[in-house]
């Protein structure tokens, strides 16, 4: 999904299997993407933007996606424990602002090596170097509003990604949010799942949009298609037994 329909999710939007038939799929269905507004608007902070519901890129962007028996787990654990999670229009994932850091008079940390070496961090980065429980208490959740992508991605996403990095893991700089889309497309082509269904899933307009982005990891011999072929073209054994001489 885009990152703009996974804010807009809300709590009906999710379809879950009952806990009885725990390995069946499940479907999230794509009804509309949250829109941040920027500007003056009535009634509002000056500067303080407006987030509202908007449609899907496309018509062929409403959709349902079907989703495996682990993400169904994981869905199901966390509508558990989500407070809203009887209301249907609520949203499925929660704005959040941060709790501010005490002023400690110590200047920003800079870089000690590396190409960026005696540059100041930036806040991601600073980020980064806290323990995912540290920066997990910083979070402030606001259950009635959706998500937005841009708070989610510098204060969520861009730092999980550079705490990989310090491990060695060099995703940082290539994995932006949208890597993901592509992600699930190529591991769906890799589980053979055809271009038609596959574009269903990713909200494309068509399946030439699909065939377009992704055709560079189509790759199939057609053995299968090409015995079953050659098979019609071979003599039939004759299987009529003669009654009479």
């Amino acid at each position: 999904m885009r990152a703009a329909e996974l804010a807009g999710l809300q709590v009906g939007d999710v379809t879950l299997p009952p806990v009885a038939m725990h390995s069946r799929p499940g479907a999230v269905d794509v009804q509309r993407t949250v829109l941040v507004k920027y500007g003056p608007i009535a009634g509002a902070e000056p500067g303080v933007p407006e987030i509202v519901y908007d449609t899907p890129k496309t018509k062929g962007s409403r959709r349902r996606v079907p989703i495996p028996a682990a993400t169904v787990a994981v869905l199901r654990d966390y509508l558990a424990v989500h407070p809203n999670r009887l209301d249907p229009s609520a949203p499925l994932f929660p704005a959040f602002t941060l709790r501010k850091i005490k002023p400690t008079g110590i200047k920003a940390p800079r870089h000690q090596s590396g190409p960026q070496a005696g540059e100041k961090m930036t806040p991601a980065e600073q980020a980064a170097r806290q323990t995912a429980d540290a920066a997990q208490a910083r979070l402030i959740l606001d259950w009635a509003v959706p998500l937005t992508h841009r708070n989610f991605y510098g204060a969520v996403y861009r730092p999980a990604l550079l705490r990989a990095n310090l491990t060695g893991a060099g995703i940082a700089e290539v994995c932006k949010f949208h890597s993901l889309r592509h992600t699930y497309a190529s591991l769906c082509i890799a589980a053979g799942i055809q271009p038609f269904m596959l574009s269903k899933f990713m909200g494309h307009a068509n399946t030439n949009v699909t065939l377009g982005v992704y055709a560079h990891l189509f790759h199939d011999d057609h053995a299968d298609a090409m015995a079953a072929l050659g098979g019609m073209c071979q003599p039939q054994a004759d299987n009529v037994v003669r009654l009479r001489g």
